[in-house]
């Protein structure tokens, strides 16, 4: 009975060794995953001015793939400050100037059926960056 009990406490013990080494490696492993890189080489030297930094441009209105009922919709979203916006549309093409935070708006008319919008936004060196969506206007009642 005692070689038993020798030989139970043996594999136990190794099967809970073996657990807490898995968990270790993968929280390790996750720390490692989760964590933020520079996208900034190894090699650069001194801080990085903003005229490095790619310009940006996000749409938060009207959200792509999206369904329309109003036939005039905004176009809302954020840049790079100051910097020229062009809307273009089915049924023509929109200019305007973000403000100081990089905030632009506009309103655009919708044709009926699926519509393509791109907006480009123009960076004072002459960047250009680009995003296209998609939004269906129908009066149909789903």
């Amino acid at each position: 009975m005692k070689k038993e009990v020798l030989i139970a406490i043996a594999i136990g013990l190794g099967i809970g060794l073996l657990i807490t080494f898995s968990v270790y490696s993968a929280q390790r492993y996750l720390k490692e995953v989760n964590q933020i890189k520079s996208p900034v080489s190894e090699k650069a030297t001194g801080p990085v001015t903003p005229s490095e930094i790619l310009p940006s441009l996000s749409i938060t209105s009207p959200i792509d793939e999206s369904i329309s009922k109003e036939a005039k919709i905004s176009v809302i979203g954020v840049t790079s400050p100051s910097s020229w916006v062009v809307v273009l549309t089915e049924k023509g093409e929109l200019t305007v100037q973000a403000d100081a935070k990089g905030n632009f708006e506009t309103s655009i008319s919708l044709i009926s059926g699926e519509n393509e919008i791109e907006v480009k936004s123009f960076g004072e060196k002459g960047e250009v960056t680009s995003k296209t969506i998609t939004v269906v206007y129908s009066t149909i009642e789903i």
